[in-house]
């Protein structure tokens, strides 16, 4: 926004946090994240997600040992909702920023028995081969990016041709606002997450609502397939 004072321009512009500040303040969550999403009905929509994307096919291709990279895996929620849904013998890759979260991401999946191994790594820069994926997911980590596309596009260079990208992200609104104001992240409407998934490369681009918990009003999430 900008605004013109006599001789003065004054404007305003979104200030994203930095990887440091993001890692300090996600390093201080980590020991309570996994209780608060549990507590909220995050996890049960991820849960709900993962059986209506089982239930239309999305899902079909993955089998015992398919691998999954999770982008921003913080304590590891969206893996261990597919885990459960689909098969708990898929092999998990996680990607953050936050070492404190990858220590609880580890603890949890290897409790459910999930075969897992974990990256402290920056998205924009996945220390990954082109086309390693059966499967990409990331859960709320896309709206911290000041460039999403960028993250995006290294997303779709690890997926295998045809395979799918799972993302959820905060979507605009009351509570989207009130989330973004405490974490810094911004927020992403469907028309912009079809946009930026198929920018990246991505097809048959599909946008879900969520259905349980506090995710109803303030989160959606996206399905698109590599293309071949």
């Amino acid at each position: 926004m900008e605004w013109t004072v006599g001789y003065w321009q004054i404007w305003i512009g979104r200030v994203y946090p930095t990887t440091e500040q993001l890692t300090r303040m996600y390093n201080t969550a980590a020991p309570r994240w996994h209780r608060h999403l549990k507590w909220l009905g995050y996890s049960r929509a991820y849960a709900k997600l993962f059986q209506s994307l089982q239930h239309s096919g999305v899902m079909a291709h993955l089998h015992d040992g398919s691998t999954v990279c999770d982008c921003g895996i913080g304590t590891a929620d969206f893996s261990l909702a597919l885990a459960k849904t689909v098969s708990p013998k898929l092999h998990v890759t996680g990607v953050d920023i936050s070492p404190e979260m990858l220590a609880k991401a580890n603890q949890l999946l290897v409790r459910s028995g999930v075969d897992c191994q974990f990256y402290q790594s920056d998205v924009n820069n996945l220390p990954f081969d082109d086309n390693a994926f059966d499967l990409v997911l990331s859960a709320h980590m896309l709206e911290h990016l000041p460039k999403p596309n960028r993250g995006l596009q290294e997303m779709v260079r690890v997926l295998r041709p045809k395979a799918p990208l799972v993302l959820t992200v905060t979507r605009p609104g009351l509570l989207g606002w009130c989330i973004q104001w405490h974490w810094g992240n911004g927020c992403i409407s469907p028309k912009q997450l079809t946009h930026l998934m198929a920018e990246a490369g991505l097809s048959d681009i599909r946008c879900y609502p969520f259905t349980f918990g506090l995710s109803r009003w303030t989160s959606i999430a996206g399905v698109g397939f590599k293309k071949s």
